[in-house]
């Protein structure tokens, strides 16, 4: 049967079985998961979590999938923390245009949040949605894309608008 005895569904897997997964499969994963996000404690991350969830699941195991599996999460999780580190971006994009050089000037602050409100305001749809969705409902580009009907880069196109019209009317140059 391979290197690892998992029984059926419902027996456990041993403590020592998961030792040998997690050390033939650890450095193999992480190297996997650095190639896709280039930072080495983040992947690190990403596989002990990869472990966690093993561990949690050992019960729903199954020997013949087990390595597609391992390397299946890994993608995934990899996939989310790079969209969640591309929303990130956007934020901080977006606080830049707010703040500015003058960050100490509280007027200038509010007189530009007011001239974002009034430039999401007066957007035609879907931009309008599509912005508000991804911005203040924290939702991810996929999620909105499958609303709509259309792609994450579709939904990208719409954002960049966006932030390119705030800039502009802010009078920021990037």
């Amino acid at each position: 049967m391979g290197i690892f005895h998992i029984h059926k569904k419902e027996d456990w897997l041993s403590k020592e079985q998961f030792e040998t997964i997690y050390k033939t499969y650890y450095h193999r994963l992480y190297y996997y998961s650095f190639q896709i996000i280039k930072e080495e404690e983040t992947s690190k991350d990403i596989i002990n979590d990869v472990f966690e969830k093993i561990w949690s699941q050992r019960n729903k195991l199954s020997e013949d999938t087990l390595s597609s599996y391992l390397y299946m999460i890994v993608r995934n999780k990899c996939i989310d923390y790079l969209r969640h580190k591309n929303v990130e971006q956007q934020y901080a994009e977006l606080y830049d245009i707010i703040v500015s050089d003058d960050s100490e000037d509280y007027e200038l602050y509010e007189d530009r949040l007011l001239l974002i409100e009034k430039i999401i305001a007066g957007l035609g749809e879907p931009t309008k949605s599509i912005f508000t969705k991804c911005y203040f409902d924290n939702k991810k580009y996929v999620e909105v894309a499958q609303e709509y009907g259309i792609s994450s880069s579709g939904v990208k196109k719409h954002i960049m608008k966006v932030l390119g019209l705030i800039r502009k009317e802010c009078g920021i140059r990037k």
